[in-house]
C-alpha cells in the first residue's frame, strides 16, 4: 500500500485479501509495515482516518542470509512478525512451518497462563488488552471454554461493521485448539498447521495455558544462543 493511503483502506483492503500485514511503500520505496497490531491500536485511537505516513510502522527488516536462526534472530531483536528476504515476505508462520521441530522437547514447556475474557466483553476491550500485553490471541471463558478472539478477528470485524461495540461472542471462533501436554514439538507444530492457527491452548488443573508463534520464534531463537 502507497503511504498515502488511510488507514481504513488499508483495513478494508487486508480484510478483502485475508492478510494480516501489509509493506507500506513511499514514492516505491518500502518503509514500513503495517500489520492487525497497527490497525487496533489505530482503532482505538479513534484514528482510521490517518494516512498511513502518519501511523508508527513495524520497521522494515531485511534478511540476506534465508537461514531459519538468523531469520528468527531478526525477527526477536527487532520486535517484528516478518522480514524480507529475497525480495520476499517470510512471516512467523512461514519460519515455523519449515523449520525442522525435534520430538524430544515437548510443546507444553514454552506455554504460559493464558489471559482470558468472558463472552460478554466488549470487542473494544479485548483489543485494549491485547494492546497492551503485546498479544494477538485470547481464548474466551465462561464457565467453561467457548472460543478463540484474534487480533484479525478484532480487525476484520471492524472492517464490516466500524465500531468494535459487539460481544466478543458474537465474533469469536466457536472452539479452541487444544493441545495435550505430551505433545513434542514437532507434533505441537503439526497440530497447528493442520488446524490453520496461530496459538495452541492446553488445559491443566482447571487452568489454561497457550503457545504461540512468536513462543515458538523465541524457541529458535534462544536455542540458536545455547549452540
Amino acid at each position: 500500500m502507497d503511504c498515502s493511503s488511510t488507514v481504513l483502506d488499508t483495513i478494508f483492503f487486508m480484510k478483502t485479501n485475508r492478510i494480516r500485514r501489509i509493506v507500506v511503500t513511499c514514492d516505491g520505496k518500502m518503509v514500513g509495515l503495517f500489520t492487525v497490531d497497527e490497525a487496533m491500536r489505530q482503532i482505538l485511537e479513534r484514528s482510521v482516518e490517518d494516512k498511513l505516513s502518519n501511523v508508527k510502522l513495524k520497521r522494515i527488516v531485511q534478511v540476506n542470509n534465508a537461514d531459519a536462526i538468523e531469520i528468527a534472530r531478526a525477527m526477536m531483536q527487532n520486535s517484528v512478525d516478518a522480514v524480507i528476504t529475497d525480495g520476499k515476505i517470510v512471516t512467523e508462520k512461514d519460519l515455523v512451518r519449515g523449520y525442522e521441530w525435534g520430538e524430544e522437547e515437548k510443546i507444553f514447556d514454552l506455554a504460559v497462563r493464558a489471559i482470558t475474557v468472558e463472552g460478554f466483553t466488549r470487542l473494544s476491550t479485548a483489543a485494549e488488552i491485547m494492546v497492551r500485553n503485546s498479544i494477538r490471541h485470547l481464548p474466551v471463558v465462561e464457565d467453561q471454554p467457548l472460543g478463540m478472539i484474534s487480533a484479525r478477528d478484532v480487525v476484520y470485524r471492524f472492517s464490516d461493521k466500524l465500531t468494535l461495540q459487539e460481544e466478543v461472542k458474537q465474533v469469536m471462533v466457536p472452539y479452541l485448539v487444544k493441545g495435550d501436554s505430551n505433545l513434542s514439538l514437532r507434533e505441537g507444530v503439526e497440530l497447528m498447521m493442520q488446524k490453520g492457527v496461530g496459538s495452541l491452548v492446553f488445559s491443566v488443573d482447571h487452568s489454561l495455558y497457550i503457545v504461540t508463534l512468536k513462543d515458538l520464534i523465541k524457541h529458535i531463537y534462544v536455542y540458536s544462543m545455547k549452540v
